[in-house]
């Protein structure tokens, strides 16, 4: 069993292939109904690996968040020592005073048009990386509930196919006019008609 983001998966690919059905009197082809199973099972295990890769942009995309987080606080820490350094040379008299001032100024315009040029483009990357992320999760969302209900169509059709088979043998041995069936073989013509009922 496998699960995927909070989505459980019921069957893998190794359990299509592993599964067995039991042997019925004129039933299906085992060797067609073995390679519709492995057919099912590689489609399976494709769909798992698409979303494996999925999941894998996903941490990559948080890790690239992450990573502008950090340099975001980087900038602020910067801030905090320019003013730092201006706080000291304001300490200063006369020319020297002056002069540092003066060059402070220009250091923390420079600093500050640099993080808010920084920040601008850590806030887009941030929108769009969240933007991304979202897109992933609706595409791996939609595509696990489409595998799963596919999956679970696909093994409906071959039970309402069997149930239809042995009722269609039942009527085929009334016609010919064979002995009675026994009790076991009505209580499967039973559920084959009931399940039939209930598939139509």
């Amino acid at each position: 069993m496998i699960f995927t983001w909070g989505v459980e998966m019921k069957y893998t690919g190794n359990d299509v292939r592993s599964h067995s059905f039991s042997n019925k009197i004129r039933g299906y082809d085992r060797l067609e109904v073995d390679a519709f199973l492995f057919k099912v099972a590689d489609w399976l295990d494709q769909s798992v690996r698409k979303n494996e890769q999925l999941s894998m942009q996903c941490k990559d995309l948080f890790d690239q968040y992450n990573q502008l987080r950090e340099e975001h606080a980087n900038l602020q820490k910067i801030l905090i020592s320019v003013n730092e350094l201006r706080d000291q040379v304001t300490a200063k008299s006369g020319e020297m005073v002056e002069k540092a001032e003066t060059d402070a100024e220009e250091l923390i315009k420079e600093a500050e048009t640099e993080a808010e040029r920084i920040r601008a483009k850590a806030e887009k990357d941030i929108e769009k990386l969240h933007e991304e992320i979202s897109s992933l999760t609706e595409r791996r969302d939609k595509l696990l509930m489409e595998m799963y209900e596919t999956f679970l169509s696909q093994i409906r059709t071959l039970e309402t196919q069997g149930v239809r088979m042995g009722v269609d043998l039942a009527r085929l041995l009334e016609e010919e006019g064979e002995d009675a069936p026994d009790e076991e073989s009505e209580n499967v013509i039973k559920l084959n008609q009931k399940a039939e009922g209930d598939a139509s």
